[in-house]
Parts: structure tokens; C-alpha cells; sequence
């Protein structure tokens, strides 16, 4: 058990001490009890994102749990508190929007922290919400990155910044990520003639939860939740049927090529899109490879 044998009701065998631990070791979001300031008590999902099973390990690692906020002016961190000892009370004072810090993780990635406080006496409860992602958006999207101007479509570094969103998305749904990739084959005067129909005319026949982006000059690519790769197939086939359909029927003097792919076991995004690639490579004129 992750915690600290030495204050009051926290012990090994204290039933409501064990009752407590199982309940936050359900819950997602980084759960630690402290007592007068001091970690007392963390859950499995901080155990892991620490790489650290015992409150005494990490106490001895890191000292006090502000020693492990990114020291940033764009987050909180104990600096910001008049006493670095009260970094609670400084914490709890800030209007809620305001209430976010930065941890690294054992493998030293960089992760963002809405956090939440329930105090009773010398005692509280702090949950850390992973938000990295809203975050990245929200920064991409207020410094206007987020979108390619020349063909409206997202832009490919806002993708990859954003993409573990759509692999949670995944997960969650139980359902697999779909990545068709599809391309311009035409002068590259052509294509910078009908870049904004082509996008368009993909979008026009995509859901609104899918993702296009503009992935090179004259490529595309788009990420959705798909069940079988089988219905993978289809869907890029009949997206390559209907694309040149009105209003847009100036595409017939443009050949395009798809390459469509299935994620595997959960695989990275990347992973998945390296395959999608390898598949437009194998990809003739006006046809679909699946991979």
C-alpha cells in the first residue's frame, strides 16, 4: 500500500485506510493525501506516473511534493507562494482556471495538471487532471496554428501535438484509428489550383469528429474510429468515388491515389501512419491499397 504509517488513521491494517486506498486507486487522475503539507498517501495512478510505489520512496526521491512542479512561469510552482511552506493555501487562492502545473513522468515527459483541493483541517486531497492535450490545443489554436491557411484543412504539427487525443478517443470507444492518406497525382501547378476544392470536397464527405490534414504539398491525410479494416476499405473507396461529385466535378481532371491502413494492438499513431504511408507508395492512379 502507498502510504505512511505514521499518522493517525493511516495504517496498513486500518480498514478505512484500505477502503480509502481502493477507492482512489480506481480513479485516473493523480490522488494524493497529504497531512499539514506532507504526502501521506498516493494512489496506483501517481505510483505509476512516478515510477515510485511508497510515499517514504518518493519523499526520499524528491523531497516535498512541490519539488516535482516545473518551475514555469506559464504554471504554478512554489515560487509563486509568498511562503513556499504554505503552497497549498497560495494554491487554493487562485480562481479555478488558474490552478495548473507542470510534472515530468519517470520517462521525463512533460505533462500539464488542472488541480483540484478538498481540505479538512490539517488534511487534504489533491487531484491532479491531466489536460496536456486541451492545453496544446488551446496554445495551437489561440496562436493560429492550427489550421493550413492555404487549404483549411488542420495543419500537420497541430495533428502530431494533438494525436494522443485521438488515440484516447479510440480507447475509449473500444474502437480502432482508420489512416487514409490521399493524393494529388497531378503538376504541382495543378494542385496548388485545386487545393482548396480537394480539401473541401473531402470534408464535405467526412463525420465531424474525423480529422483531415494537409500532411504535404499534395497529400492529405485523415483519421477517424473505424471497427474492421474492412470497413476501412470502403469507406476511403467510396470517399474516392464521390469526391469529384458536385460541386465539385472539376476533380475529374485530377487522378488521386488512397492508402489505407488499421491501427494494430493499440499502436502508436505514428505507427499507424507510417503504414498508411507505405501503402499510398504502393498505390496506383485512382486506386485504394490497404495495408
Amino acid at each position: 500500500m502507498s502510504l505512511s504509517s505514521d499518522v493517525l488513521f493511516i495504517t496498513e491494517d486500518n480498514v478505512c485506510s484500505k477502503l480509502f486506498q481502493a477507492a482512489i486507486d480506481t480513479q485516473k487522475n493523480l490522488i494524493i493525501l497529504l497531512h499539514n503539507n506532507i504526502p501521506i498517501l498516493f494512489n496506483k495512478a501517481f505510483q505509476d506516473f512516478t515510477n515510485l510505489p511508497t510515499v517514504r520512496e518518493f519523499l526520499r526521491e524528491f523531497g516535498s511534493l512541490p519539488n516535482r512542479f516545473v518551475p514555469h512561469d506559464a504554471y504554478f510552482h512554489a515560487g509563486k507562494a509568498e511562503n513556499p511552506d504554505e503552497w497549498i493555501t497560495a494554491l487554493a487562492a487562485l480562481p479555478e482556471q488558474d490552478r495548473i502545473v507542470s510534472m515530468i513522468n519517470f520517462r521525463a515527459d512533460p505533462f500539464a495538471f488542472s488541480v483540484s483541493l478538498d481540505r479538512v483541517e490539517e488534511y487534504t486531497i489533491v487531484s491532479f487532471t491531466d489536460i496536456s492535450q486541451d492545453l496544446i490545443k488551446r496554445i495551437m489554436i489561440e496562436n493560429d496554428v492550427s489550421i493550413d491557411k492555404e487549404s483549411g484543412a488542420y495543419n500537420k504539427d497541430y495533428f502530431i501535438h494533438t494525436a494522443k487525443s485521438f488515440h484516447d478517443a479510440a480507447e475509449f470507444n473500444e474502437k480502432e484509428i482508420g489512416i487514409t492518406l490521399i493524393e494529388m497525382m497531378s503538376s504541382d501547378a495543378d494542385a496548388d489550383k485545386y487545393l482548396h476544392d480537394f480539401s473541401s470536397s473531402i470534408k464535405c464527405n467526412i463525420r465531424q469528429s474525423d480529422m483531415l490534414v494537409r500532411w504535404g504539398k499534395k497529400i492529405f491525410l485523415l483519421a477517424y474510429l473505424i471497427d474492421t479494416p474492412d470497413n476501412a476499405m470502403k469507406f476511403s473507396r467510396k470517399l474516392l468515388s464521390v469526391m469529384r461529385e458536385e460541386p465539385f466535378e472539376d476533380l475529374n481532371t485530377i487522378s488521386m491515389r488512397i492508402g489505407t491502413t488499421v491501427q494494430k494492438n493499440k499502436e502508436d499513431t505514428a505507427s499507424i501512419i507510417t503504414r498508411a504511408e507505405n501503402a499510398l507508395k504502393e498505390s496506383l492512379s485512382s486506386e485504394v491499397t490497404l495495408l
